[in-house]
């Protein structure tokens, strides 16, 4: 591949080097270059037909998405939601295919929706709101008090493992070892995949699957018994797919959070105009973490298989073909965004896809938003100033967009 400074600099030039890129290589999100190839790719001005571990037809543009996702009969998610790093990923989407809420199509997909809906009372996201800010103040001040921390390990990692903890009604006693897992099982990702990562995975099913037992016998007050209580299809929802859907919330939950907050934390550093503007009152929070989770959208792409033919931009593509929709792509998309690199705490209107569109939009998305936006408010009431201590190390994934590690030294306001 080309090193940064052998890229060519004439657009045809750049747009056919950007077509040979293997999207899927998850050594090449090591560094700040996918961005530079999605903006490239846009210029096509439609799918873009990509190869690698899955052959694929990439989209890139806003509005060519939302097109996508609105033709809900057309396309599935039945063989996975990501294109994959290695061939087990394949493998292990493709035997996931309808068992939870990530990988189901039409009716099934409707029925999990609503029971993971449910769960997710305004009773229990104002609680979790107050105690999710708490949680993100402490964290911080603790990172605050050190020479300097990897706030990744400090702060972005731990949040969303202890309140999806509390979502779940994960007792006290196995707390310590639930967010231990989720520390290793979701630290890394790619070739670099570790056996211990792949272990604590392993793990976090087995832990599911004792939780989603319990919570039959003994029901709570929390997301983990209405999965176990679940009416599905008109009979009991099945142990499996309870299971299934148990994990795939410990992963959602983890992951948009964690690389989000680790983002936002880094433009302490980078951009201190969107800092000001949060400290001096001249932004909402609110707002400010709507910017944040467009400008540094947690989640590559997600995939489709298509079931039946679909035109977008004068590009046929065909029943049977992966397509793949670049979400961090779209949110910096030219045409719908002014100025799109620019980190602004008041932009509005904001319509970004960093949660999807549609009928697959992220159900815990509101979560997100919580733990996200508490880390945002945390950084504005009590950093001052934050220096880079080492080089951030980015995520090697052509599925999620962040940090591995990100050192800091932050001072008090």
């Amino acid at each position: 591949m080309l090193s940064r400074v052998d890229e060519p600099t004439h657009p045809d030039d750049l747009l056919a080097e950007a077509r040979k890129v293997d999207l899927t290589d998850p050594r090449l999100y090591a560094s700040e270059r996918p961005e530079r190839i999605w903006r490239t790719l846009r210029r096509a001005g439609g799918p873009v037909r990509s190869h690698g571990l899955r052959d694929h037809w990439a989209i890139t543009r806003h509005a060519q998405i939302r097109e996508v996702l609105r033709h809900s009969d057309r396309i599935s998610s039945a063989k996975g939601n990501h294109l994959g790093e290695k061939p087990s990923d394949v493998v292990a989407s493709a035997a996931a295919g309808g068992m939870s809420l990530l990988v189901s199509d039409g009716e099934a997909h409707a029925e999990m929706r609503r029971v993971l809906g449910a769960a997710f009372t305004p009773r229990l996201m104002r609680r979790v709101t107050d105690s999710t800010r708490e949680l993100a103040r402490r964290l911080v001040t603790e990172a605050m008090e050190q020479p300097s921390a990897d706030f990744v390990q400090a702060v972005a990692a731990p949040l969303p493992a202890f309140v999806i903890c509390d979502l779940l009604g994960v007792p006290e006693a196995d707390r310590p070892e639930v967010v231990r897992l989720t520390q290793t099982a979701f630290g890394g990702s790619g070739h670099a995949t570790s056996g211990a990562q792949m272990a604590a995975h392993t793990e976090l099913f087995s832990y599911c699957h004792r939780l989603i037992t319990e919570k039959r016998r003994t029901p709570g007050e929390d997301v983990a018994t209405v999965l176990a209580q679940a009416q599905f299809m008109g009979r009991p929802m099945s142990r499996t797919m309870a299971v299934m859907n148990c994990h795939d919330l410990i992963a959602g939950g983890n992951e948009t959070a964690r690389h989000s907050s680790g983002a936002a934390a880094l433009t302490l550093v980078t951009e201190p105009e969107f800092w000001r503007q949060l400290r001096g009152g001249e932004a909402d929070p609110d707002v400010a973490t709507e910017e944040i989770l467009r400008r540094e959208t947690p989640v590559n792409h997600i995939m489709r298989v298509l079931v039946g033919d679909l035109t977008i931009a004068g590009v046929p593509m065909r029943a049977g073909e992966f397509v793949t929709l670049w979400l961090r792509s779209a949110n910096r998309d030219e045409d719908i965004f002014d100025a799109p690199e620019e980190l602004r705490a008041a932009r509005r209107p904001n319509p970004h896809l960093g949660f999807g569109h549609g009928a697959h939009y992220c159900v815990a998305a509101l979560l997100a938003r919580i733990e996200v936006g508490a880390v945002v408010r945390a950084l504005a009431g009590l950093v001052r100033t934050a220096e880079l201590r080492a080089e951030p190390v980015r995520l090697e994934s052509n599925f999620f967009r962040g940090y591995r590690s990100l050192s800091l030294a932050l001072s008090h306001r």
